[in-house]
């Protein structure tokens, strides 16, 4: 989210509260989180609740049903999650008896027509989104980091727009739908500097005037915002909340499957180690594996190819399985 310069507000301050939040007991924490959602019910007309499937998300839901066991539940379903997400959501579905929507994406908005109009989702949100629009706009910005350059200068064809077709436009027409004026979300500051800043300006529930449009806005609440890592679990064992399965299998998250945003912290060798015919099938027989191929060669100094023949990734990873496990 954009920080307007009027809203600016002072990080360091910001960091300093926040260390002291995180270091609250979970009871607290739990105690803070029940607060907010209890200001959420009982001043909001229709809210909801977002929920991936993942550990974080979950334990959102676990907590807002204890205050409304019929509030609405949107999943979206981005049409390249992974089967472990699919089953997990399906199951506590039944379980908790969820007043349950799935969202998918417009036809012809799935990811890989998406990857292949604007670029593919490749090292990060931010790194990403840069490179793309330096492209489209053919300025290579001064502030552009030194992987940008590269990116930039090799002419990769990265972009973080899927995420905006693939699951924020789905979801945002299943709000609509259920004429939501208030959802409740997941994130957590500690998982990125953009989060920390999105905190540190706006708190743990804020007003987005402009979100379905002009002067038609919602309300966003996140009771885990100051939570840690280590809080989520914690509370996922004392109260024996069920988790998906992929985390389990060595996945920190449960993004779509095709995903490369962490490609840097091991990402594409964890899809490797927990579903080989997926990681097989996104180097060798999609577009975004060519330009998986590119990058590596890229940032090895190598000579870039505009594409790469199936045999010739085949042939590295029979000779360097962990090719792609880091670049």
């Amino acid at each position: 989210m954009p920080r307007p310069t009027r809203l600016r507000k002072d990080l360091s301050a910001g960091w300093r509260r926040l260390h002291r939040l995180w270091r609250l007991s979970l009871n607290e924490k739990v105690k803070q989180s029940h607060r907010l959602l209890k200001q959420v019910i009982k001043t909001r007309d229709r809210p909801v609740v977002c929920w991936s499937g993942g550990k974080d998300s979950t334990v959102v839901l676990h907590l807002s049903l204890q205050h409304d066991p019929r509030i609405p539940v949107i999943y979206v379903d981005s049409g390249v999650e992974f089967a472990q997400t699919k089953r997990f959501v399906k199951e506590l579905r039944d379980a908790w008896c969820l007043e349950l929507r799935t969202a998918r994406p417009s036809a012809g908005a799935d990811f890989w027509s998406i990857g292949a109009k604007y670029g593919w989702p490749l090292f990060g949100k931010s790194v990403a989104a840069n490179v793309e629009r330096a492209r489209r706009s053919g300025n290579r910005r001064t502030q552009l980091s030194s992987l940008e350059e590269a990116l930039f200068d090799g002419g990769l064809y990265v972009s973080g727009m899927c995420s905006e077709y693939i699951q924020l436009r789905p979801s945002m027409r299943a709000e609509q739908a259920l004429h939501a004026d208030a959802k409740v979300i997941g994130i957590r500051a500690q998982e990125s500097r953009a989060r920390v800043r999105l905190w540190v300006d706006h708190g743990d529930y804020y007003f987005v005037k402009r979100y379905f449009g002009r002067n038609r806005g919602i309300w966003k609440a996140n009771p885990i915002a100051t939570w840690t890592d280590k809080d989520v679990w914690d509370y996922h064992r004392l109260y024996k909340i069920p988790h998906c399965m992929l985390y389990d299998m060595g996945h920190k998250r449960n993004g779509c499957w095709a995903c490369a945003m962490g490609i840097r912290n091991g990402q594409l060798g964890r899809l490797r180690a927990s579903h080989p015919r997926l990681f097989r099938r996104l180097l060798l027989r999609t577009p975004m594996g060519n330009e998986i191929m590119r990058a590596r060669a890229l940032l090895r100094g190598e000579r870039v190819k505009h594409a790469y023949h199936s045999s010739e990734i085949s042939d590295l990873l029979r000779n360097v399985p962990e090719a792609f496990d880091v670049l």
